[in-house]
C-alpha cells in the first residue's frame, strides 16, 4: 500500500513537473483580448456614463482549458488575478470553438456582460450576468448563464482526464462561466464592487 501511493506522488510530481516545463502552469490570456475587453466596456460606458466598474474580467476563450485563461484586472490600481474558467460541454473539448446565444445549446457566449449580483442556487454561491450583446448574449438570463464554481474545475480533474486519455482538461458546464471551489469567494468579494465580463476568442 505504502509502495502504490509512494509511486502514485512520484507520478503526480513527474506530470507536475512536465506540465511546468511545457509552461501549462502559467497564465494564459492574450492582449488582444484584453483590448477587445477595455473597447468593449468603453463603447458601452459612452452610453451608460454613470457607470464606473471597479473590476473587469476577461475570459480568453483561444486558450485550452487548463491555462488560466480568465483575467481579473482591478481597473483602478491595474492589479491582475488569473483563474482557469470552463466553457460549454457542446462548445468543444479542451478549446471552445463554438459559440452561441441559443436558449439549450449548451455553448458557451461571447461579449460583454455585466455582472448584476450574488445569489445561491444548485451550485452554491453564485453572480448573476447580464447579457449586453443582442447577437451575442442577449439570452443569458434566460439560459441561467452565471459564474459559479465546481469541483471539476480543479487539478486534480486535469490529472484525470489525462491519464484517461482525453486530455489535459478541466471539466465542461452547461455554458456557465465555472471556475474552482477554491477561488469562488476571492472572486465574488472583487467582483461585488462592481464589474463586468468580456468573453472572447480569436475566431472570425
Amino acid at each position: 500500500m505504502n509502495a502504490q501511493v509512494l509511486k502514485g506522488g512520484a507520478l503526480l510530481i513527474l506530470l507536475l513537473t512536465l506540465f511546468s516545463s511545457w509552461g501549462l502552469l502559467q497564465e494564459k490570456v492574450s492582449p488582444k483580448a484584453c483590448d477587445a475587453a477595455i473597447s468593449a466596456l468603453a463603447s458601452y460606458q459612452i452610453d451608460h456614463p454613470e457607470e464606473h466598474p471597479h473590476f473587469l474580467v476577461v475570459v480568453d476563450y483561444s486558450k485550452p482549458s487548463y491555462l488560466k485563461r480568465m483575467v481579473l484586472i482591478d481597473l483602478k490600481t491595474k492589479e491582475r488575478s488569473f483563474y482557469r474558467v470552463s466553457h460549454g460541454i457542446h462548445s468543444g473539448d479542451l478549446y471552445a470553438r463554438q459559440f452561441s446565444n441559443t436558449i439549450n445549446s449548451n455553448m458557451s457566449s461571447l461579449g460583454l456582460f455585466k455582472i448584476l449580483d450574488i445569489y445561491t442556487g444548485d451550485h452554491g454561491k453564485a453572480l448573476r450576468l447580464g447579457g449586453l450583446d443582442i447577437t451575442l448574449n442577449s439570452n443569458a438570463s434566460k439560459r441561467d448563464i452565471v459564474l459559479h464554481s465546481a469541483r471539476y474545475v480543479s487539478w486534480g480533474f486535469i490529472l484525470m482526464n489525462l491519464v484517461t486519455f482525453n486530455g489535459p482538461m478541466i471539466g465542461r458546464s452547461n455554458g456557465c462561466f465555472v471556475i474552482s471551489s477554491h477561488d469562488l469567494e476571492d472572486v465574488i468579494q472583487k467582483l461585488n464592487k462592481g464589474a463586468f465580463l468580456y468573453a472572447w476568442t480569436d475566431q472570425p
